[in-house]
């Protein structure tokens, strides 16, 4: 199909935020358009699927292999450069980029209402920018849409929400308020995670659009230690990260130029800043459980993958914060589980 009035490569928005996986895209979707292409291809050798479009599917493997495993998209960046025009970042094997690509999940559009900035990296600051940005790197138009389709588009991303509740919080927040209960009504043993996630999480998930980090933190708690390679002072993942390759990368700082290794540096591609290496934005955890895989990367399957790898991060953001945080204990994981699934 074609956007009105925008000649496009055929993909809609829906093609990649699929409104029947909570408008993100999974790894089992994407397979299961892959096998129905090749089964119509029997019959009709032209037959086409526009998710599968050499601009951002294509892995070099020739068979998607990032898109169907790990339901990732090649994302393009146009590098940063300070006042006089020198870049502030580049891969070390290709120091004449100007533009840098990797390989990142597409996130869901629940609640974007009140979870601004957009996309993985915060790089948009309205969801008509966002549109933008998608129609033209990922649906390739040719021709600049109108103002009111990119209003209208953001207008319907603004009524999605992943439950009534958090709809009302979105309808209090924007209206000046703060109301006092947000969760749906909650048994003892979700009570009891509420109590462990305000103990635990808050500190980055916080505020009642739980995407606030509290100013205390060091900067690098953003780092959570997703991108590979990890610190030695950090545990591994207690999961397989997507098999990306690392790239390593070079950072001016000033006139000294330092090189670091990391399969995604998330914001610091944005700013150049080496400080934000690896930082992502902090997303909502409202609806959470309808929306795996997780990460930037999709790397972790399930929430409880998710909650073991905050075990170990907790572990390795003790031995260099100013203010560790306590342990994630084992007897805390299901009841923050069930709070979490709940929300």
């Amino acid at each position: 199909m074609d956007f009105p009035g925008v000649h496009s490569n055929g993909r809609s928005c829906a093609t990649c935020h699929v409104p029947a996986e909570a408008f993100q895209l999974t790894p089992a979707h994407v397979e299961a358009r892959f096998q129905a292409l090749q089964v119509r291809r029997l019959t009709d050798p032209a037959a086409d699927d526009p998710l599968f479009r050499a601009v951002d599917a294509n892995d070099g493997a020739e068979d998607f292999t990032n898109l169907r495993k790990h339901a990732l998209v090649r994302v393009i960046i146009p590098l940063p450069v300070d006042a006089t025009g020198r870049k502030l970042v580049w891969p070390q094997d290709d120091p004449d980029a100007t533009v840098v690509s990797v390989w990142r999940a597409t996130p869901t559009i629940w609640n974007t209402a009140f979870t601004g900035p957009f996309q993985l990296d915060a790089r948009f600051n309205t969801l008509q920018e966002q549109a933008l940005g998608a129609l033209i790197n990922h649906a390739e138009i040719t021709d600049a849409p109108k103002t009111k389709f990119l209003d209208d588009v953001a207008a319907f991303q603004m009524t999605q929400f992943s439950s009534p509740e958090v709809q009302l919080l979105s309808a209090a927040l924007a209206s000046g308020q703060t109301p006092s209960q947000t969760d749906p009504p909650l048994n003892e043993l979700e009570k009891r995670g509420k109590a462990i996630f305000i103990h635990h999480c808050v500190n980055c998930h916080g505020g009642p659009t739980q995407t606030v980090p509290i100013a205390a933190l060091p900067p690098g708690i953003r780092d959570i230690r997703v991108s590979k390679p990890v610190p030695p002072f950090a545990s591994d993942l207690p999961f397989a990260p997507a098999p990306l390759p690392a790239r390593n990368w070079v950072f001016r700082v000033g006139e000294t130029l330092t090189v670091r290794p990391s399969t995604d540096p998330g914001q610091a591609l944005l700013t150049g800043n080496i400080a934000q290496m690896n930082f992502f934005d902090i997303n909502t955890l409202y609806g959470i459980s309808k929306t795996a895989p997780y990460f930037h990367d999709n790397s972790a399957a399930t929430l409880e993958e998710v909650l073991r790898h905050y075990q170990l991060e907790f572990i390795a953001v003790r031995r260099v914060a100013p203010i560790p945080p306590d342990l994630l204990l084992d007897e805390e994981l299901a009841p923050l589980l069930a709070y979490l699934k709940k929300i």
